[in-house]
């Protein structure tokens, strides 16, 4: 494991950062399983859908090492999403297929910043579906955000008043692999800052650019800025990371997948040190129209190995019968996520095969990967020291298609024919405690319906209009008073 630099600074100081490579400064940051140290007072997020793991070391990547992964759409997303849907989250995995071999890749042909924005999708609230299945899937090959690796705060001390802490830095260039202060060609630096919140502090490091009139950098790594914002492709600091992972030239030991077997029954070596696959292809996973059932496929593939200083290759075959990546669409509990997905605790660590001391070790990411969409619909609340019943505040985001053409954005859900179901959540606030209540109603897709209250069962105020697309929607009653009240959903002009 190489080691990292460390830089003690005092809080809430500004520091000058020093210039690894001016000329070719970006990076990019590796993704893997937290480390111990890696906690929410230290500035990271075990337990929260922004984060699934940490940054690692330059040495201590997680990679896949089968060149064909399978994906697939479950029922839930296909009723949400549609045929437009799917075709979203292939034109991003074309993206990935369209990519060279990883050795052959050369960074300086990819933007800095391959960030643009829709401004109808973005009046509109839409989120870039493809954007976003294109970042979850650079996820889980093995990159995670360079915001987050660039400044790593491990610990923090307090003496005589003042805190300092320990940093590495985890966001590398991808010329010389060295530890980098860019994103794209943004110079950053940090500024320590701590919280005490029930006798425990908490500390970590923002980033920020250094030039003040900079804007924070993006790559498809760092996922989605905002609303009506799209990529049109890959960063060099995206392909960057890619040809790290995934050239020939870098040897990890490793084991393969279980459903890897030699061809015919064939016997053949499993641990052993290999280079990176060169090149992944996506394929989707067979699937029965008529059962809707996920069929098995199987992939031959030629592995190649290295023993006793020789490179060896044997010929092996990958059976599977689920989609390595499966998309779908749910219900999160809390509206304001826009996705969910399968974490990197399964993923295979190799420090024992590796006879390490050290518990990040290369390892090797495991599937199924199971990516999530919310089912973002409609947020309403009630106006701030007004009465249960008063006219309230429409917000929300939804997912979207859309480019730099002059097309139309396409909004989801895509309206099905026949019944739909869409879920309602109630939040109510009353000395600072909350209660949440949920409706589920079904009818013909595209109806709509009332949310209305009353104190009496008699009558009744509508307090919102509910669309029938499907969608998750949320209501949060800031000023719940102590007077009885009830809630109903009823077919509009009922």
């Amino acid at each position: 494991m190489n080691a990292q630099p460390k830089v003690r600074l005092p809080l809430v100081i500004m520091i000058f950062i020093i210039v690894f490579n001016v000329m070719d400064a970006r990076a990019f940051s590796l993704l893997g399983p937290f480390e111990s140290w890696m906690t929410f007072t230290n500035g990271f997020y075990p337990s929260d859908e922004d984060e699934i793991g940490g940054p690692m070391c330059i040495s201590n990547e997680y990679r896949w090492n089968v060149p064909v992964v399978t994906y697939g759409f479950d029922q839930s997303f296909l009723d949400y999403f549609g045929t437009n849907g799917v075709a979203a989250v292939e034109n991003a995995i074309a993206v990935l297929n369209n990519l060279p071999p990883a050795s052959q890749i050369d960074a300086s042909n990819y933007p800095t910043d391959a960030t643009y924005y829709n401004y109808a999708a973005q009046s509109q609230g839409l989120i870039d579906l493809k954007s976003e299945a294109l970042f979850l899937l650079v996820e889980h090959l093995g990159l995670t955000a360079p915001s987050i690796g660039v400044f790593c705060l491990k610990d923090f001390q307090f003496t005589n008043g003042v805190i300092t802490g320990d940093l590495l830095q985890r966001n590398f260039d991808p010329f010389t692999d060295l530890p980098s202060n860019y994103i794209g060609d943004t110079l950053l630096t940090y500024q320590l800052q701590y919280s005490v919140f029930g006798g425990e502090t908490n500390a970590w490091a923002v980033t920020l650019p250094f030039n003040p009139l900079d804007s924070n950098p993006t790559t498809v790594a760092n996922g989605v800025p905002e609303e009506g914002a799209f990529f049109g492709g890959l960063t060099c600091d995206d392909v960057g990371g890619l040809r790290y992972l995934y050239s020939t030239n870098n040897v990890n030991n490793e084991t393969l997948p279980a459903d890897v077997r030699g061809v015919n029954g064939s016997a053949f070596v499993n641990a052993a040190w290999r280079p990176g696959i060169d090149k992944i292809t996506f394929v989707p996973q067979p699937f029965d129209a008529l059962s809707g059932a996920f069929l098995p496929a199987t992939n031959q593939f030629t592995d190649t190995y290295i023993t006793n200083g020789n490179i060896v290759q044997q010929q092996l075959e990958r059976v599977t019968v689920q989609p390595d990546f499966l998309f779908c669409a749910t219900n999160l509990v809390n509206n304001s996520y826009w996705f969910s997905r399968t974490g990197t605790t399964n993923w295979l660590n190799e420090a024992a095969l590796n006879a390490s001391s050290s518990p990040a070790d290369p390892g090797v990411i495991v599937p199924p990967v199971r990516i999530s969409f919310n089912k973002l619909g409609k947020m309403w609340s009630t106006l701030p020291g007004f009465p249960d019943d008063s006219t309230d505040v429409q917000t929300g985001e939804q997912w979207g298609t859309y480019d730099g053409s002059t097309n139309l954005p396409v909004a989801y859900p895509q309206f099905q024919a026949g019944t739909n179901q869409t879920t309602i959540q109630m939040t109510l606030v009353m000395n600072n405690a909350t209660s949440e209540y949920s409706w589920q109603v079904a009818g013909i897709a595209d109806t709509e319906f009332d949310f209305q209250t009353s104190t009496n069962l008699s009558d009744w105020v509508t307090l919102f209009v509910v669309p029938n697309d499907g969608s998750f929607n949320s209501y949060i009653n800031w000023n719940h008073s102590s007077v009885q009240r009830f809630y109903r959903i009823v077919p509009k002009n009922y």
